[in-house]
C-alpha cells in the first residue's frame, strides 16, 4: 500500500471520519457547487444542462472520441458531489479523451427512488439524443455504483434506448438495508461508513419502494443481459460482503460479463483519495472502456 493511502486511512480512523459522515447526512449540505464551471480546469470545455431543475455538466478536452462517461456520484443517495469527482471527471476527459457526463440525480432526504427513477432515464435519454454519434459507458462509485447497476436493469427492462457498452463501478452499495451477516465482521475494520445511519437513510431514500427492490439494491434484481461490468471494492469497507455475495450470483446469469477485484488494504471508496492505488485502478477503468472503443 502506498504511504499516501496509508495516512489516509490513518487520519480516517484519526479523524473519526465515520462520525462526520453521520453528521453530514443527518444534515446533507447543499449548493456546495463542485461541479459550477469555474471549479473545472481550464484545459477542458463544460457544457451545463439540467433535467427538471436537477444539474449536470458534459465536459471534454480538446480532441473528444466518440466515448461517452455517465458518471454517477456516489454520497449516501444524500451528498452531492465534491472535488475528487471532478477530478475524476477530468483525468477522464484529458487523458483517455473522453466525453463525461456528471449528474446530479435527485437526492435524500428531500426526495426518493421514486423520483431518481424518473429523472435519471429523462437525463440518459436527453444524452443519447443529443450526443448520437456517442458510445456510452456507465461510471458510478458507492451509491452511485448501486445506482449504475440498479439504472441498467431498468434499461434493460423497458428497452427502447441503447445500453452502456460497459459499465464500471467503485464500492457500489447494492443491499440498501445492510443486512449482510458479515457486515458485522467487516465493520471491524470500517473508519468511513457509519452502519446505523445509513441504514436510516437507506429507508428514507426507499420512499415507496420495498427495501428489495432492485432499484434500490441492485443485489436483489435480474443480472442477465447487463453487457460487460467491471466492480472494484476495498478489503476494509462494509460494502465487501454483499460485492461478493453478487460476485457468487453472477456465476449463473447470461450475457454479463463479469469481473471483480477486491482492493487488498482499501477503504470505501478509495478512488476519492489521490494516491498510486486510485491512479491504477482508474487506469483498469479506462482500459477497460477503451477496449470496447477499440473493438467498436
Amino acid at each position: 500500500m502506498s504511504f499516501k493511502a496509508s495516512m489516509a486511512g490513518f487520519l480516517a480512523r484519526l479523524c473519526k471520519a465515520d462520525r462526520n459522515m453521520a453528521e453530514n447526512l443527518q444534515n446533507p449540505p447543499r449548493n456546495t457547487g463542485a461541479l459550477d464551471i469555474v471549479r473545472f480546469t481550464k484545459k477542458v470545455r463544460v457544457k451545463n444542462w439540467d433535467i427538471r431543475g436537477f444539474k449536470g455538466v458534459t465536459i471534454n478536452g480538446s480532441y473528444p472520441g466518440r466515448g461517452h462517461i455517465l458518471m454517477l456520484p456516489g454520497g449516501a443517495y444524500s451528498l452531492e458531489p465534491g472535488k475528487h469527482h471532478r477530478r475524476i471527471a477530468e483525468r477522464f476527459a484529458l487523458l483517455d479523451h473522453m466525453k463525461v457526463s456528471v449528474f446530479q440525480y435527485p437526492l435524500c432526504p428531500e426526495y426518493t427512488a421514486v423520483d431518481v427513477r424518473i429523472i435519471l432515464m429523462e437525463a440518459y435519454e436527453r444524452l443519447v439524443s443529443e450526443y448520437p454519434d456517442d458510445l456510452f459507458f456507465l461510471f458510478g462509485d458507492s451509491s452511485g455504483g448501486g445506482l449504475a447497476l440498479a439504472f441498467l436493469q431498468e434499461l434493460r427492462d423497458r428497452g427502447g434506448c441503447p445500453m452502456p457498452l460497459r459499465t464500471a463501478v467503485v464500492s457500489p452499495w447494492l443491499d440498501i438495508s445492510l443486512t449482510n451477516p458479515k457486515i458485522k465482521i467487516a465493520r471491524k475494520t470500517e473508519h468511513i461508513l457509519p452502519v446505523e445511519e445509513l441504514m436510516e437513510t437507506g429507508k428514507r431514500y426507499c420512499g415507496g419502494l420495498d427495501i428489495e427492490d432492485p432499484f434500490v439494491s441492485p443485489i436483489y434484481g435480474n443480472m442477465d443481459g447487463l453487457g460487460p461490468v467491471l466492480m472494484f471494492s476495498g478489503e476494509e469497507e462494509i460494502l465487501t460482503p454483499d460485492c461478493e455475495l453478487l460476485t457468487e450470483k453472477m456465476e449463473k446469469v447470461s450475457g454479463t460479463e463479469f469481473v471483480y477485484r477486491k482492493a487488498a488494504g482499501m477503504c470505501h471508496d478509495w478512488i476519492l483519495i489521490p494516491c498510486r492505488e486510485t491512479d491504477v485502478t482508474l487506469d483498469l477503468i479506462a482500459g477497460f472502456f477503451q477496449e470496447a472503443l477499440e473493438a467498436e
